[in-house]
Parts: structure tokens; sequence; C-alpha cells
């Protein structure tokens, strides 16, 4: 009688695990047929896939840089792959998957800003990166040695929205909306650039909340971001591409609170003065404080609004233009002036 009920009862586990995978199943193939390609990240990758072997200027890096940079208006054909809440980690295993299918990349613009390195990116590394193959089973191993089980836990979640919270919710979210007929293609996207229609909260109480998550309690100089970074500018040497960072503008409220964790020329002697990373930076263009008192030209503390990204990306574009002609005639000497400070 007893092994009868053993046996009952691991036939009942199993037929629920059954059950459970099948779920998971279905949930990834609805996620992945009618969400995925319709999510800011999905259109960027798609758009991105059908344009890569014609860019010639590339953008990565965070959400301030993603609705920083309009891409039409450079001279030069580029595109903007920043991503929300994107990491040097990230950026690294991304572009390490399409770099060698870009023929026509002359320059990637990376972000380097005054939380570029705070240990608050680390804390997660988006399931998305895990779904799009974008670190393999070999990476996964690379990154183990530095997180530990954390990468392991991820990449299990990546296998399905109902292993993820905040995969669900966004899941959820979009059942809904497609039950109530309503858009789920909502985000204005152009050539990458996250257009945004809001208006935000500027003011110097939001500024103090967004430093509070940048820095408190943070490592500021995270070592792994330092290494990552470091590979990047590696793989683009390797490559013959060139490297310019960019610090994209934030207000003034941003800047006062976050001197009392950080300050630019913090910032900037870790970078320039590091021989891991000077010698393969092309060009710094610095705009951290372009129109910082001018809140209108935000949607927060460290995020511009449209009108802002115009008047920024009329101030990058000239610049970058000047980096491409040099590469044409063949003069940069591949060295970042110190202090690198151009803008």
């Amino acid at each position: 009688m007893m092994a009868f009920d053993f046996k009952t009862i691991i036939k009942g586990i199993f037929i629920a695990f059954c059950i459970f995978v099948v779920i998971l199943l279905l949930v990834e193939v609805a996620d992945r047929a009618l969400f995925r390609p319709k999510s800011i990240f999905g259109r960027t990758v798609r758009e991105f896939e059908k344009e890569k072997s014609e860019v010639q200027i590339l953008f990565v890096g965070q959400s301030d840089m993603k609705r920083a940079v309009i891409p039409d208006i450079m001279s030069f054909k580029a595109y903007n792959f920043a991503e929300l809440g994107e990491s040097f980690i990230e950026t690294y295993f991304k572009l390490k998957y399409y770099i060698d299918d870009m023929p026509r990349l002359k320059v990637i613009v990376l972000p380097l800003t005054l939380a570029s390195f705070s240990s608050f990116r680390t804390n997660r590394i988006g399931t998305k990166y895990y779904s799009y193959g974008y670190i393999s089973y070999r990476d996964l191993w690379e990154l183990y040695q530095i997180k530990g089980p954390l990468v392991i836990g991820q990449k299990l979640m990546s296998l399905s929205p109902l292993l993820d919270r905040e995969g669900l919710t966004t899941f959820w979210k979009n059942v809904r909306r497609l039950i109530k007929g309503q858009p789920i293609e909502r985000a204005i996207l152009q050539e990458g650039y996250h257009l945004l229609t809001m208006k935000g909260i500027v003011n110097e109480n939001s500024a103090r909340r967004r430093i509070q998550l940048h820095f408190q309690g943070q490592d500021i100089f995270d070592k792994d971001l330092f290494l990552y970074f470091e590979k990047i500018l590696t793989l683009c040497q390797k490559r013959g591409i060139k490297v310019v960072t960019l610090t994209t503008p934030v207000t003034d409220d941003y800047i006062k609170h976050a001197e009392k964790f950080i300050t630019k020329s913090a910032l900037y002697e870790k970078v320039f003065m590091n021989q891991k990373f000077h010698p393969y930076i092309f060009k710094h263009l610095d705009y951290l404080d372009f129109h910082a008192k001018d809140h209108t030209l935000f949607v927060d503390a460290d995020h511009l609004s449209h009108e802002g990204a115009m008047l920024f990306s009329k101030q990058v574009a000239p610049e970058l233009s000047r980096v491409m002609e040099e590469i044409k005639k063949g003069s940069l000497t591949g060295r970042c002036p110190v202090p690198p400070i151009a803008g």
C-alpha cells in the first residue's frame, strides 16, 4: 500500500512538472510571437539587424544615450543601439555578437557619465541578453567566474517570462492590452532613438532620487564594469574601429547632488589617466552641463526631452563628422589628449 502511494505521489509530481513545463513553453512561445518583437528592445534589434551592414557610427549605452542622440541628424549613417539599463557588461556581449557583421562601422560612441561605473548597474543582467543569444554558454562560464550563481539564475529566468517577475509583469500588461485592443507598440523609435513625448518632473527632489538610485550604497567605481569597459575598447581596437566617449547632459541639480559621491574630474582621472583605457579612446565629448539650468529640455534629471535631444544631437553631429573626416584622411594618432574635453 505504501509503495502504491509512493508511486502515485511520484506520478502526480511528474504530471505536475510536465504541465508546468508545457505552460512555460506556451507562455514563452506567446511572448516571442505576440509581444517580444513589439517591445522597444525587440523593435530596436529588428531594425538594427536590417541596417547593420550600412552603419558607420554606432551609439551604445543606457537610456540616457538612447533618449539623447537622434541618428538622423548625423551626417553619416548612424544607429542608436543603446538600451534601457544596459551596463558595459551587456554592451560588450551585444557588440561582440554583431561587430564582425558590420563592415562599414568606423566609430563606436560609448557613454561616459558620472554613473557609468556605479555598481547599481551590475545587480542584474537583463534576461533579454540571454534570450536573444548575445550571451552564449561559453560566455556564461566567463560571467559565472565574475558574478557567481547569479548569472545561472538569470539564464534560467530567460527561458520564459513565468520565471522572471519583471518579465511576467510585462507579459500580463501586454495580454491586457491585447484583450482591450490597445496598442503594444506605443514607443516612438527613430533609428533606435527613443522619442519621449511625455513631460516629466524635473526639480531638485527628482534629481536627489536619481542620485540615491545611482550612488547611495553603491561601489562608485565597480571593478567588473571597468573590466568590460576595457574589453569593449580592446574589441574595437583589434578591428580598427575608433572609440569616442560621450558624456550626456544632466541638470544642474543632478550635478550638485552627485558631487557628494563623485566629481567629473575624479571620473576622468580614473579613465583618462589609466593606460589600459586612454590609448584606445580617440576623442571625448563632454556635454555634462549642456543647458543644465534649462529644465525644459529634460524629462527628468538625467534624460533629455525630444527638444533637448534635437539641440544635443546638433552639437554632437559636427564633432563626429570631424572624427569621420580624420579617419578618412588617416590622420588619427590613436591617442585622446588629456584633459580629453571637447564640446
